[in-house]
């Protein structure tokens, strides 16, 4: 797998040569020799993986065409939006899920993230296509890694995390995540994030765009911002922060397994002991710029709330965030809380088991690692 074919595939099958902003390229390129170097893709997967590569060129291929054809999509507004973001496995999933539930937020959907480009010559853009393909892609990945379903499930029509989207900008800090690229790895850890914000904006302007309908609010969600806030209140009108919290010994060893679940999808190869030893720092360092960034910014709006409240008592944590963000919780939003709760039980798809042991760390070394934090925010853990 070359990054100069797959570049070609996408040109040829589009007629398109116009990648939007290059700077995707050296991370991209990057990338590509990385897996082909260093990871231990399954054979019976690789033509998979090629595809999904080719599939996101398309993708920015497409969307640089509408660009180029509606200047109109770079004057959208996205206005006061609510950002989630947290340490992972604080139950952040839960409270965007629900409260994208209730109709009352924009959201990004995963079918969005994965096909957010219009497909050309298609009514409406290929909404019904490109919901199909991406759930033909859910089957198919939960045939190669069921834990996925334990650990963050993900449905073509459910609100999703933006790193999916990023994925296309191939400077997002997630990646390292779901292929093992040690390379790549340490070129992300010190790669400049802009362009990967840039063109995180631009998407989201071009679906709501595409939306077509009078905007309502937005709701984000994305562990990966915590530590990266200055960029986002640079490129988002007085956005308004939600920060849930949970002891990171329990976050550590629970993300190291939702990362295993979702390598699974390409390779067999379970090392995460090694990651877990660097995922403990990235995560630390996040959390310590997080609270650097607060101290910095004590005027921006942010609401913190705990795991164990958004688990036990999900609608009290709604009617909070409602109450924040200023909007009237409706019976019928109420009714949709409802509803998402009774079809999502705790467990629903299995309990996943993890210790600080089973990724080759401790309670203590944890506990002393994330001190500052846990120090700063014991109420919220």
């Amino acid at each position: 797998m070359k990054a100069s074919e797959l570049l070609q595939i996408a040109s040829a099958r589009t007629g398109l040569s116009d990648f939007g902003p290059d700077d995707f390229r050296d991370g991209f390129c990057l990338l590509v020799e990385a897996i082909d170097r260093e990871s231990a893709i399954r054979e019976d997967c690789r033509a998979q993986l090629r595809e999904k590569f080719v599939d996101l060129l398309t993708q920015r291929l497409w969307f640089a065409a509408d660009l180029a054809a509606h200047p109109e999509i770079a004057r959208e507004q996205i206005r006061s939006p609510l950002i989630i973001l947290s340490l992972p496995r604080t139950g952040s999933t839960k409270l965007h899920r629900m409260l994208g539930s209730t109709g009352n937020f924009q959201t990004l959907k995963f079918w969005q993230t994965m096909k957010f480009a219009r497909v050309p010559g298609v009514s409406d853009g290929g909404v019904s296509q490109r919901i199909q393909n991406v759930r033909d892609y859910e089957a198919w990945m939960y045939e190669q890694s069921p834990d996925m379903l334990v650990g963050h499930p993900l449905h073509a029509e459910e609100p999703e995390e933006e790193c999916y989207l990023m994925e296309a900008t191939y400077r997002h800090p997630a990646i390292f995540g779901m292929y093992d690229a040690p390379s790549f790895a340490a070129w992300i850890a010190q790669a400049d994030m802009t362009p990967a914000y840039d063109y995180l904006v631009s998407v989201v302007k071009y679906l709501q765009w595409q939306n077509g309908s009078p905007p309502k609010p937005w709701l984000f969600k994305d562990p990966n911002h915590l530590g990266q806030e200055d960029f986002l209140t640079e490129r988002y009108d007085n956005p308004r922060f939600i920060v849930t919290h949970r002891d990171p010994v329990k976050c550590v060893p629970s993300v190291t397994s939702t990362v295993m679940a979702s390598r699974g999808i390409f390779s067999d190869l379970d090392n995460r002991h090694m990651f877990a030893s660097k995922m403990l720092g990235h995560l630390s360092g996040a959390m310590d710029r997080h609270m650097d960034w607060r101290a910095r910014n004590p005027h921006i709006q942010v609401l913190d709330l705990a795991f164990r409240d958004v688990v036990k008592d999900g609608l009290s944590v709604v009617r909070t965030v409602y109450d924040f963000a200023g909007i009237d919780l409706s019976p019928g939003a109420l009714s949709a809380i409802r509803g998402w709760e009774a079809d999502n039980p705790k467990g629903k798809h299995g309990e996943a088991k993890y210790s600080a042991e089973d990724v080759g760390s401790t309670d203590v070394e944890i506990a002393n690692i994330f001190s500052r934090y846990t120090t700063a925010f014991k109420d919220y853990i």
